[in-house]
Parts: structure tokens; sequence; C-alpha cells
């Protein structure tokens, strides 16, 4: 016997229908969100695009994927991710530094002139480039955030000058270390204990990790993002955007100076025109890895990942036959794709095609 309805009862059912409709589409929607997430996350798509490359050179060479060819990608992209850390924080805050390949070149002549003309112990010279280098860093930002010329004036200022410097010192000749079987050379050379993995890079990881905790978990770190993303507004509340700014300048050249050390460890020799077009190469690959062009944006991560990127490259090419004049190309097409993509994502490309 079937009992009558009443409005009540009518009225839940109506409801549990549309509750029903609306967890099915949540179902069918939550699936599409998550796509959208990871398409947008530009580190993810570096990430994937170093891993196809990888397989892209694997493939076309065996060579690769030796244990030589994979130790001379990491030696090479130790440098470069020493010195993308500085560039990415310069970056992020709004600012870029021409100058660092010459810095980096200076730096290098100066620690051999030390060692070989003046008797310098390494380890001490190495001090003392480290110093110079943030010398050097904190007069371009001294310039740029107290008298007020644009970065790319003073620091293209600064690359001639360093450069010039660095000729004068050398007169045009390679310099070599005085005794290169000291413990300082040994360190730098070997491998890190138990594994084949380069104390360069090692060191390299290091300056890497402790520049991502800085950028992305301190006060520091997300003053320079404020200052890079408006700096108005991050004057407004609070943030003396001068001192992060010239901070960051400052941490650049004393990597200019790590760096310069950790290469005169490995080689012994400060070689002619060293550092050329060297920060083109950190350029692009910091705009490889995801960090904007107009501050405000970009990770360690992705710089590194960047790194990895250019320093595949040119072993590849390479491997593949390719003359070594071709790696400045490679590098430019590499720069103007990367700005290519940064300009999609920004522009939504990406975003409405995860939700199609």
């Amino acid at each position: 016997m079937s009992h009558p309805r009443g409005p009540h009862s009518e009225e839940s059912e109506d409801l549990l229908s549309r509750l029903s409709a609306h967890d099915k589409s949540d179902e069918v929607t939550a699936e599409p969100g998550r796509l959208h997430r990871l398409l947008t996350n530009r580190d993810f798509a570096i990430l994937l695009v170093a891993i196809l490359l990888f397989i892209f050179f694997a493939l076309m060479g065996r060579r690769f994927l030796t244990e030589f060819t994979i130790i001379g990608i990491a030696r090479r992209a130790s440098i470069l991710g020493i010195l993308a850390v500085g560039m990415t924080f310069l970056f992020v805050g709004g600012e870029l530094d021409l100058s660092i390949g010459s810095n980096y070149g200076f730096l290098l002549t100066l620690m051999a002139y030390q060692n070989e003309t003046l008797g310098m112990n390494p380890a001490i010279a190495a001090a003392v480039v480290i110093v110079i280098g943030l010398a050097i860093g904190a007069i371009n930002g001294f310039i740029v955030t107290r008298i007020g010329l644009p970065s790319f004036i003073t620091t293209l200022g600064m690359l001639a000058l360093l450069r010039g410097a660095e000729n004068m010192m050398s007169s045009g000749y390679p310099i070599p270390a005085k005794n290169t079987d000291l413990l300082f050379y040994q360190i730098i050379r070997a491998n890190f204990p138990g594994a084949p993995v380069p104390n360069m890079f090692v060191a390299m990881l290091v300056v890497t990790v402790v520049g991502a905790v800085i950028l992305s978990r301190t006060k520091f770190g997300s003053d320079v993002y404020s200052t890079g993303g408006n700096r108005a507004a991050a004057r407004n509340s609070g943030i003396d955007t001068a001192r992060i700014k010239f901070r960051c300048f400052v941490a650049m050249g004393g990597l200019c100076g790590l760096a310069a050390a950790l290469l005169f460890g490995r080689i012994g020799l400060a070689p002619l025109s060293a550092g050329l077009n060297l920060e083109l190469q950190v350029i692009a690959a910091i705009i490889v890895g995801g960090v904007g062009l107009f501050g405000g944006s970009g990770t360690v991560f992705g710089s590194f990942i960047g790194v990895l990127i250019i320093s595949m490259i040119t072993s590849g090419l390479i491997l593949m036959g390719v003359s070594q004049y071709w790696d400045g190309v490679a590098t430019g097409a590499v720069i103007l794709v990367a700005v290519g993509l940064n300009l999609v994502v920004g522009s939504g490309s990406l975003r409405r095609l995860a939700e199609a």
C-alpha cells in the first residue's frame, strides 16, 4: 500500500538530488583543476624539459650516458650554478648585473697573480678574492641604489673596467698556479667521499640550497620579491628597497669571488679572457629556469634546472659533432625561446589550454 508523499518529502528529495549533482560536478572538475595547476607550474614544466632534453641527447649518442660526460656536465654547471643564484636574487629584485663575467675573470686572474707573483697561499688568496668580490658588488649596489644610475649602465661600465684591469694584470698571458700539489687544489679537484660527484658540484649544491631557503623562507627573500614586484608598494609597506637591492649586488659580487676561487683550484690556471660572455650564459640559464624579466617572480630551484639545461646543451652539441662555435648560437636561441614561453605563460595561453 503506497502512502502519499507530503511537500516536505518532495523538498528533501529535490535537495538530495541537487547535492548529488553538485558532488558529481566536483568530481568532474577536480581533475582539470589539478591539470591546470600542473601545466601552469613553471618549475614542473622546466624540470620536464630538462628530462626530455636528457633523454634526447642520450638517444642521439651513447657517449652522453658515460660517467665522464655526466661529470663534465656537473663541473660545467658548478660555476654557472653558483653565479645563477646571485643573478636570480638580482632579477627577482628587479635588477641585473652585466659585469659578472668580467668580475669573475678579474678575480680569477687576481687570485693567480697573488699565488704566482706574490707567493700567497691559495686558501688565503681565495678569501681575498671573495672579499674583493663583495667590495665590487657593493660599488655596483651603491651606484645603483644611492646615486640612481640604472643597473644596466652601471654594470656595463664595470664590465669594461674589470676586463681592462684583468688584461693589464695578466699582460695578455695565462697565469699558472705555483704549486698545485697543495691541499687546497687536491680538495677542490677531488670527488665527494663515497660518490663520483665533484666537490665543486657539491659546493654549488650547498650555495643553491642556502640561496633557495633564503629566497623562499626568510623575510629578506619575501622583501626581495616585494621589491621586484612593486617597488612603490614595498616602500610604502616599510621595506627599505634600496638596502634590499644593495645586498643582492653585494651577494652577487661575493659569489663571483667564490666561483673564481673554485675554478682556479680545479685547473690551477687563470686562462686568457676568462669569463668572456659568461653573463649571457648565466642570464640564459635563469630565464630558462622561469625567472621573470621584470622582477618579482622566479625561484632558485628553477634557475638550477636552467643551469643543468644549458650545461646539457653545451655537452650534447659537442658529442653530436657540432662545432663549438655553435654554442653561442644555441644560447641565444634558448634565450629567445625561453622569453617567448614566459610571455605565453604570462598571457594565459597555457591556462586556456588546461581549461579546454
